[in-house]
Parts: structure tokens; sequence; C-alpha cells
């Protein structure tokens, strides 16, 4: 059996997943579902997984939502945690209000204990340790909670045994490699990528020959290009992308075209190159780790996806990525399957008594279902 990072996938208590199992994957996976399904609840609770609950993260996610509003120095100051309680509910199941029996966010491969993570929210005091004069945070117990005034809460995350607690905003940045992150995941939107994480990308590419890759993938769509670049500059506020830190650096990707003597600032060819550039720039940089891609549709024409699928497959199995992409396109589905072949693996979310559940199709049953026009979105 192929060596995947992820070979399966179980969910508990996440955004719309009460319980979701996913019981094999494979080197790249399509997701396709109605809307509000979870397709994109699905990709979250993946990336989550690969940062090992970073609190910054989920911050992060919810604010994409317009569930939680930025979390400015000055709002951090005067936001209360019954507030912040409040904008975390979204992100478990059933947006109940948080207490102290609320359980907890599960998911990591099935059978698998020493893999798995759990993300909650817990009630701390402050106890003093008289022989080493310090005081320690201790996590109080169901049956503890009306003993105590004024705990706090704190999110509590555990990775197969090893459990932490951390602030539910903290002030100062956490270290980058604070969570033990799993692999490098590379998250791609349906807008794309910001010009700051792409400069960011691209400079840790550049003339080696990963950059020849994202060169060939562009040529699916305009064989006459060249050469590609990016122009811009640096300044010295400090990011953080995947299990990487870099400075903030907006740029502007241009290209040399066969027959034009001026380089061509790549937006100017139109939503599919950039795209692609997308694409190829975040898949090469996913290297050894997960790359997800949602509506990854956007932007390409149908004729040239079956290629850009092929290129998915080739450089995904040479650089050890695991794909999972998200779409609404059968378009995109019948291009999947005439590239994907024995890499692919399509996963259908579907609703079922108020629970969200899959339906699997290999390489055999998705050619059957797109000879046959068999509706699988």
């Amino acid at each position: 059996m192929e060596n995947l990072i992820l070979n399966s996938l179980e969910i508990h208590n996440f955004r719309g997943f009460k319980h979701l199992q996913i019981e094999r994957l494979r080197r790249v996976n399509l997701i396709v579902g109605k809307n509000n399904i979870g397709k994109s609840s699905l990709l979250e609770a993946l990336q989550l997984y690969a940062h090992n609950g970073d609190p910054a993260l989920i911050w992060k996610l919810l604010q994409s939502r317009d569930e939680s509003k930025p979390y400015s120095r000055s709002r951090m100051e005067n936001s209360s945690p019954e507030n912040m309680l409040l904008e975390l509910k979204y992100l478990f199941y059933g947006r109940k209000e948080i207490d102290q029996f609320m359980k907890p966010i599960i998911m990591g491969p099935i059978n698998s204990p020493d893999d798995v993570l759990s993300i909650s929210i817990g009630w701390y005091i402050r106890v003093s340790n008289e022989e080493e004069g310090l005081a320690k945070l201790q996590l109080l117990q169901p049956d503890e909670y009306d003993t105590f005034d004024n705990p706090t809460p704190r999110f509590t995350i555990q990775t197969g045994k090893s459990s932490k607690s951390y602030p539910l905003i903290s002030k100062s940045p956490l270290p980058l490699n604070e969570f033990g992150i799993k692999v490098g995941c590379i998250a791609l939107a349906p807008n794309g990528l910001d010009r700051e994480v792409v400069g960011a990308l691209w400079d840790r590419i550049a003339l080696t020959e990963l950059e020849k890759d994202v060169v060939e993938a562009m040529r699916i769509i305009a064989p006459g290009i060249e050469r590609l670049s990016v122009v811009g500059s640096l300044d010295s506020k400090e990011r953080a992308i995947g299990a990487i830190g870099y400075r903030k650096r907006e740029v502007i990707p241009i290209i040399k075209v066969t027959g034009v003597e001026e380089p061509i600032a790549l937006r100017s060819l139109g939503d599919g190159m950039q795209r692609i550039f997308g694409l190829a720039l975040a898949l090469v940089n996913a290297k050894d780790g997960i790359l997800l891609i949602d509506e990854i549709e956007n932007g390409l024409h149908y004729s040239v996806q079956p290629d850009i699928w092929r290129l998915i497959c080739l450089l995904a199995h040479r650089l050890n990525v695991q794909v999972f992409a998200a779409t609404h396109s059968w378009d995109c589905v019948e291009a999947f399957q005439m590239a994907a072949q024995k890499d692919g693996l399509l996963i259908r979310l579907q609703s079922k008594k108020d629970e969200i559940s899959t339906v699997l199709y290999d390489e055999e049953d998705l050619a059957i279902a797109t000879r046959e026009q068999i509706e699988v979105r």
C-alpha cells in the first residue's frame, strides 16, 4: 500500500460534522457535494489537523467566514473570555454555547489513537506549588466546576497522549514550532493566493528545479512562456505560513513570452493563468505535505482541466504530496476521471437523517459514473 500522510479520516464534533468517517484516502482526492454540505469544512479540518490545532489558525478560519472579528491588540485587551467563547461556538457541531461539558473536536486517521488530534475548551485555575515557588495551571474536572470562582477558559489541545493548554488569545505570537506541526500544509482559496504569500512561496523555490515545474504548468495554457519571475519589495514585518516563517513580501508575477520583447504582468493574461500559477506554486511548495484546494476549477476552461489534473498527479507522486480538492463542476469531475486513474478517489458528501456521510468512488466507479452521466456531485 502507498505510504500516505492520511490513509483514512475520522472527524467528530467539528462544524457540520457530528461524526464523519472516510474509510480510505488516496494520493489525490476530489471532494464533491451540494452547497452547504461541508466541503470547505472538510478542508478546514485537514488544515487544522496538519497544524496540530494551532489556535492562531482557529481564529483565522473563523475570521475568514466572518464568524469572528480580527483580533487587534486593543481588542484583545478589551475582550472578555465570554465574548471569545461566543465566537468559538461556530467551530463546534451544533453551534451551541460553549460550556464545561462541551464535547471536544476530534480528528485523525481511523484506529490510530497516537495520531489523533483533540481540540477542546477547558476551565483552569492557578494553583501554587510551595516546593518550587511557582504557580501552575490545573484543569478542573466536571465535579469541580462549582468549587472554584472564576476559572479561566483555555484551549486544551491533545495529540496522542500529549496534552497542553493555551490561552484563547495570545497577546504575543507563539513560536512557529510550538505546535510540532505534523506536516507542511498549503491551502489555496477559491480566489487564489495573497500577494505576500506568493512572495514567500516563490522565495522558497526561486532558482531551483521546482521553478521549472511552475513554468511548465503555465505552458498548459500559454505554450509560449519562456521564463517567470516576480518583482516586489521586502519589509520588516514577520509573518508565518504553514510550518515556515517569512518576511512579508508583496510581489507581482511577470512572464517573458516568445516574440514579445518586454516582460508581461501575469495578471494581464486573465484569471486562468493566475489560477494555474497559484496551483503550481502551491503544489511544489507542499513537498512531503498536504495541499488543499477549494473550488479548484475557478478560472480554468474545461479543455485544459485534464492536463492540469495529469500535472497534479505527476507532481504529487514525485514530491510526495497528498492533495485534497473541492469542486462543484461536472467538467472538473470528468477531467479528474480522465487523469487521476489509480491515484484518485472521489469523495461525495451527502446528508442523511441530518448527518453527513460519504460515498467513495474509485477509478472504476467513477469511469462508470462519467460514462453514464450519473450525477455524483
